[in-house]
């Protein structure tokens, strides 16, 4: 036998090794010992296991070199069997577990062969090493007995990258075109848009485009909404502008001097603030903090952005008129804006008409003519350059952006002084931020067919966040109109590609074209987002509000009101707190109704079933003579039994009828009920047992509820027999009580089983509606 160098490997399926449940050393002992001698001549080791059902052993065929045809056809027999190990077979466990134990080489050999046929196969080509293999071994079955070893595989990568989802399968003739174009469309937008927010964010003009570089594209990669466009959004922008006025108050900003140590400082704080929302991000994510967007309900988000819209307007005035003014609350700017009208720059305030009225104008033909033209027209564009460049022509003195510096920012960490101050408001921000961002991908998502997983935004908004911040970018937010316009270019084939064309576009222009921007007014900036504000201020929403619901138009003042007058920071935590305040007034006062049956007495015998109805709302239904049907409209807790315990007394109190004979509870909406309120359905017991009152339960949740109250001991309290699963066998049982009561008052005697029976007899009985001799006797 010749002696060569050989390599023994183990090949699995895709997907690692998962399925033994052994140890590793275990399956190491199901290597022969004379494995060396036979794997020199053998390419492959196979066999096959089976167990006897009748004698429970095992029997195996011996392994033996393979050659030609033979060795062929069994290769593809163990190919063809060769399937994932499943947990979920307990036999298949059971066989390979009693196989280990074996000593005889034969058992070994089988259970070897069958760990081949379910996604191991051990292969050896010339002579090899028994080590060699149990080394493999050793390092591919790493993990606890009897559960897999963790393998990072492709599919887990997916999971939290899914740019490696949707580009292997990405389609060139359908997406490619449309993606260029929405990335082109977007870019030109995002170029006026991201300066004019930027200065609305209290930074200069080019940190507007910073913002619109890095964290696009890395939203690109690890976002899950294939039509978001994320970069700067006008609300944001005064809340980060707000926020950081508020914790570091500063006498001049950004747009009066770019190169103050004011300016520096308000710098280092925006993105110092971008910074800590990135990790608030991930905390959410690890906290599964997703849920926060069910507590603020659209009322709430529509009363803030048009309370932002005041504050933006507010803040932006003195570009309209070319003047400088204070920073301070809404108030003081205002103040100081109308005692600097005598100063001003009338020119500035001729481009801001002239530059508002033809953004209006192009964005009313784009409108209009939207079929006929293949991609809008950038009226941002249009108008930045044509202003551009009559200011640039003519010399006209009117407040300029002036110097841009050319070229990308070189990532690099923010001071850090400030960070004890700001923490606060970086929370503030990044809850806000995730709803606005998450809702917008939510709504794109649901239009074009495709879930939004909210925490993978957050992974996603956090590490664009983060890097954001190193490379110059304030707090980068979804926008909804630039989103919506990928969406009406791009369609369902539109993917996240559209953010790369229109980064490289914006990228283009930082780098080479920043100094044709030295002329650029800022009364042009106010414009644009002055445009920009009229699909934030929701006036229209609060009339609408008022006319449906007095409560939700409440949240919208409230929300309204508290960020105009205190600032978005405030605003919108006031608003939070209305929103959890107004849902626990909801599950400690929830609605209760006194219930009739429609049609009276005959609703029972009606083919259409047992229907009740609140007597207040419907005058078909009507109340049966001595018994009241109380319903309650929430599960019942700690937090509103003394509510449910209020409203049924003053049911009782405003009973019209001389005597009340059975109160029957409508048990439909109530899903739990706890301890604390077990002791109270007992008080309610005894307070109805005292004045011969019948108490039953309708429509109850047997299974659901049924381990407190056999523990609680409720159900020898009140009585099984009382509890039903359907309206009408408490109605029935009700009613005959009624009847009982009457004919007794009427002092004529009469055995109460045999009124039952009559009672039964006159309503029809129905097998499904008897007492319960047990509830979840009754479920199942």
């Amino acid at each position: 036998m010749p002696s060569t160098r050989t390599q023994t490997t183990v090949v699995t399926r895709a997907g690692g090794v998962s399925g033994v449940h052994e140890s590793t050393e275990n399956l190491l002992k199901l290597l022969p010992a004379n494995f060396n001698e036979k794997a020199a001549n053998s390419h492959t080791w196979g066999g096959s296991a089976s167990k006897d059902r009748n004698n429970n052993s095992l029997t195996a065929d011996m392994f033996s070199p393979p050659s030609s045809q033979l060795s062929r056809r069994k290769e593809a027999k163990e190919r063809k069997f060769r399937e994932p190990f499943h947990r979920e077979n307990p036999r298949t466990q059971r066989d390979l577990k009693e196989a280990f134990t074996q000593n005889d080489t034969a058992a070994r050999r089988g259970s070897m062969s069958w760990a081949a046929r379910h996604g191991i196969k051990f292969a050896a080509r010339g002579k090899s090493s028994i080590t060699n293999t149990r080394t493999e071994i050793k390092e591919m079955m790493k993990g606890k007995d009897d559960e897999p070893g963790f393998v990072c595989d492709l599919a887990t990568l997916k999971k939290f990258v899914p740019i490696l989802t949707w580009l292997p399968n990405y389609d060139r003739a359908k997406s490619l075109r449309v993606d260029l174009i929405a990335g082109l469309v977007i870019a030109f937008m995002v170029i006026p848009q991201g300066m004019a927010y930027g200065m609305l964010a209290g930074m200069p003009v080019e940190y507007g485009l910073y913002s619109s570089m890095v964290p696009p594209l890395l939203y690109s990669i690890f976002g899950g909404a294939a039509h978001l466009s994320l970069g700067t959004n006008a609300p944001i922008s005064i809340l980060v502008a707000d926020s950081v006025t508020a914790a570091i108050p500063t006498d001049t900003d950004c747009s009066d001097d770019p190169n103050s140590e004011d300016c520096q400082r308000i710098l280092d704080a925006t993105l110092l603030i971008c910074l800590l929302s990135g990790f608030f991000y991930m905390l959410f994510m690890i906290l599964r903090f997703s849920i926060i967007t069910s507590f603020v309900p659209d009322p709430v988000l529509s009363g803030f952005t048009t309370g932002a819209s005041m504050i933006i307007i507010t803040s932006n005035t003195k570009h309209v008129f070319g003047v400088t003014t204070k920073r301070g609350m809404i108030w003081e700017v205002w103040q100081s804006i109308i005692e600097e009208l005598p100063n001003t720059n009338w020119t500035a305030f001729a481009f801001f008409i002239l530059s508002y009225m033809a953004l209006l104008s192009i964005k009313e033909i784009n409108r209009k003519y939207k079929a006929k033209m293949p991609v809008p027209i950038p009226e941002q564009l249009v108008v930045l350059v044509v202003c551009t460049g009559i200011v640039a022509a003519f010399n006209l003195d009117v407040p300029k952006v002036k110097d841009i510096p050319s070229g990308l920012r070189k990532p690099q960490l923010m001071n850090f002084d400030d960070i004890n101050v700001l923490i606060q408001p970086a929370l503030v921000c990044s809850i806000v931020t995730y709803i606005l961002t998450f809702n917008v991908a939510k709504a794109l998502g649901e239009k074009n067919g495709y879930e939004v997983d909210g925490d993978q935004e957050f992974i996603a908004n956090s590490i664009a966040a983060v890097c954001g911040s190193l490379t110059g970018s304030y707090l980068p937010s979804g926008s909804f109109s630039r989103s919506a316009l990928v969406g009406e270019i791009t369609g369902k084939d539109g993917t996240p590609l559209h953010n790369v064309f229109s980064v490289l576009v914006v990228g283009l222009v930082v780098m080479f074209m920043t100094p044709l921007l030295y002329h650029m007014p800022k009364a042009i900036m106010a414009s644009i987002i002055f445009v920009a504000l009229k699909n934030m201020i929701n006036i229209a929403t609060a009339r609408k509000l008022y006319k449906v619901s007095k409560q939700e138009w409440t949240l919208w003042m409230i929300s309204f009101v508290s960020t105009t007058l205190l600032g978005v920071t405030y605003g919108i935590l006031i608003s939070i707190v209305a929103s959890l305040g107004l849902l626990v007034k909801f599950q400690a006062r929830p609605a209760t109704r006194v219930m009739g049956l429609l049609g009276g007495e005959g609703g029972l015998t009606s083919k259409y079933g047992t229907v009740c109805l609140d007597v207040k709302e419907f005058s078909a239904a009507r109340e049966l003579y001595g018994i009241k049907i109380f319903k309650f409209e929430a599960d019942l807790h700690f937090a509103n039994k003394d509510w449910f315990d209020q409203k049924l007394r003053k049911m009782d109190e405003r009973c019209q009828w001389d005597r009340l004979y059975a109160v029957i509870i409508d048990c439909s909406a109530i899903n739990t009920i706890d301890l604390t309120c077990v002791k109270l359905l007992e008080r309610i017991h005894r307070r109805y047992q005292e004045k011969n009152v019948k108490l039953l339960f309708a429509n109850w949740k047997a299974q659901s509820m049924q381990k407190v109250f056999e523990s609680s001991g409720l159900y020898e309290t009140i009585g099984e027999e009382n509890f039903f699963l359907k309206m009408r066998g408490a109605l029935e049982v009700g009613l005959a009580r009624a009847r009982k009561r009457q004919y007794e008052e009427e002092s004529r005697c009469m055995d109460e089983e045999d009124f039952e029976g009559e009672g039964q007899d006159f309503l029809g009985s129905s097998e499904h509606n008897r007492p319960m001799p047990h509830p979840i006797d009754s479920v199942l």
